[in-house]
């Protein structure tokens, strides 16, 4: 019996513990491998905010070779609801592109909720997730709504207070209006302050090849946007853009594009790279290269023949498209003909009538091709 009774203590007390803040160091909450203490030389700079945060102050990390890896800006406010107000003490981190890159807390400091029951661990990866956020519908959201008026007599929590249940996925539960004073500091002034400084002090070749070799398509886009701040030359980026035309991703796809095309890349080397942008699965990178494609002025020999290549198949959106981008500007030879003329036999009627109304309005028909399209005609 005793020892019965003092497992269950025992029980009690680690349950008791669990809501305890055990560590009383720094608490960091990071999306990468950066980390602020690791890092040995930094500086700080003056910004006007505009804003209602105190502190007008950034500051800079370098890596070791004297490299921007990031921003940061202490958070000391108040956040009140009706009568009550609660110090919020957070520092924010951004990379040098401006996106949300984590946060940290003093020593011995804890984010609280409802009744100030500290954050759990789930809560503060709950908060780094929200802040990494850039399209969150907090962002449509006013403090009013946040937190409805409430009866004078009723008093509510400094932080959190009435939550709205259509912003249950996007806050963490009980810190309605903690996470969202949170994530509109981490999407106020301060990104576009980070922003313009990178522009004005940090943009080189060096910083926009990297950019443009990152694997982030969030990096890539900065890098394309900024490389006519270098002053250099079309060809020095020309390789970067081309991988990141290519990686999938629509956006940083289409600003590679555009970029391309004012580069007056060559329109013929670039149009084979362009087509093969209609094998992607996003629809939309699909369609971009067809909006090309459609507005060029020319299509060359090369790349017709590449895309009447690709309508070996069964998919009538693919067919149909090629087949339209190229009866206009692009007379099928003998060789082409035929491998068209495969598709007359297609499992879909779909595909095979539009291949027959393409060939049958050809005004140079290869040998043996009007036999092939009466015998179409005469079974179908």
């Amino acid at each position: 019996m005793m020892k019965r009774t003092t497992m269950i203590l025992f029980l009690l007390q680690l349950l008791l513990l669990g809501n305890i803040p055990q560590n009383k160091g720094v608490r960091m909450v990071f999306n990468t491998t950066f980390r602020p203490d690791k890092i040995e030389k930094f500086s700080r700079v003056l910004i006007n905010f505009n804003d209602t945060i105190p502190n007008d102050s950034l500051t800079i990390y370098y890596s070791g070779i004297n490299e921007p890896l990031a921003f940061s800006r202490d958070i000391h406010t108040a956040v009140c609801m009706d009568s009550l107000c609660r110090l919020v003490d957070i520092t924010l981190f951004w990379e040098i592109t401006g996106r949300y890159l984590g946060f940290q807390l003093p020593p011995a400091t804890e984010l609280t909720k409802k009744k100030h029951v500290p954050f759990t661990e789930m809560d503060y990866n709950r908060l780094n997730e929200i802040l990494g956020d850039s399209t969150s519908q907090l962002g449509f959201y006013t403090p009013a709504e946040i937190h409805p008026v409430k009866p004078v007599n009723i008093k509510t929590d400094g932080i959190s207070g009435a939550t709205i249940p259509d912003l249950e996925p996007w806050i963490v539960p009980e810190a309605a209006y903690t996470s969202y004073t949170l994530w509109h500091l981490t999407y106020g002034s301060t990104p576009d302050s980070i922003v313009a400084y990178t522009k004005k002090h940090f943009v080189s070749k060096s910083l926009i090849n990297k950019l443009l070799e990152s694997k982030d398509a969030f990096s890539q886009m900065k890098g394309l946007q900024w490389i006519d701040q270098t002053n250099g030359s079309c060809s020095q980026f020309i390789g970067p853009a081309l991988n990141i035309l290519h990686n999938g991703q629509f956006n940083a796809s289409g600003l590679a594009l555009k970029y391309l095309v004012n580069c007056n890349f060559g329109e013929e080397t670039l149009q084979n790279e362009v087509i093969q942008l209609l094998d992607n699965e996003d629809f939309r990178i699909k369609n971009s290269a067809i909006e090309y494609l459609r507005h060029s002025e020319k299509l060359y020999q090369s790349v017709a023949k590449e895309m009447i290549k690709k309508t070996q198949s069964d998919n009538y959106y693919l067919v149909n498209v090629i087949l339209s981008l190229i009866e206009k500007k692009y007379q099928p030879d003998f060789e082409d003909q035929i491998r068209l003329s495969t598709l007359l036999n297609s499992q879909s009627g779909s595909v095979a009538n539009r291949v027959y109304i393409f060939l049958l309005n050809l005004p140079s028909k290869s040998p043996g091709l009007a036999k092939q399209l009466n015998r179409f005609k005469n079974s179908n």
